[in-house]
């Protein structure tokens, strides 16, 4: 019983820091991804997730990029497994409402499918809805930067 109280307060405390469970999903979403999206895949988005956290990007063809950072909250364990877009809020401290999406992942492959701004969580992996986040979105892993050595 004592072993098991002393689990669960490691557990806990692991949690309130951030950290991804090894092996988990949030473990796996770890790092930078990329998409691009829109009808005309006029908008890029980058990711960067660090623990729950996660910092996003928005970068159209013509115009400023828009900056935003917030939480996400998984749960493997629904038959489509969720993931909720909160605490979100731009560099200027606009709040972003919260979006509640499915989530799947195939290999180096993030897809994920939101039902759109104030609506309800998605129930299956086909666009629906107004606007890009209705989109199943494709978040590749970010291309990582390549040293360039010289020959003397």
């Amino acid at each position: 019983m004592q072993r098991h109280g002393l689990f669960l307060i490691a557990v806990l405390a692991v949690s309130s820091l951030g950290a991804a469970p090894e092996g988990s999903d949030l473990s796996k979403i770890q790092g930078q991804w990329e998409a691009s999206i829109g009808r005309r895949k006029e908008f890029s988005v980058a990711l960067k997730i660090q623990g729950n956290e996660v910092e996003a990007t928005i970068s159209p063809k013509i115009g400023p990029k828009v900056r935003a950072s917030g939480e996400l909250q998984l749960d493997e364990a629904a038959s489509l497994r969720s993931l909720d877009w909160v605490k979100f809020a731009t560099l200027d401290g606009q709040e972003v409402p919260r979006l509640l999406s499915i989530y799947r992942l195939e290999g180096d492959k993030l897809l994920i499918r939101s039902g759109g701004f104030n609506d309800g969580r998605p129930s299956t992996f086909e666009k629906g809805g107004e606007g890009p986040w209705t989109d199943v979105l494709v978040f590749r892993r970010a291309a990582r930067a390549e040293s360039v050595t010289s020959n003397p």
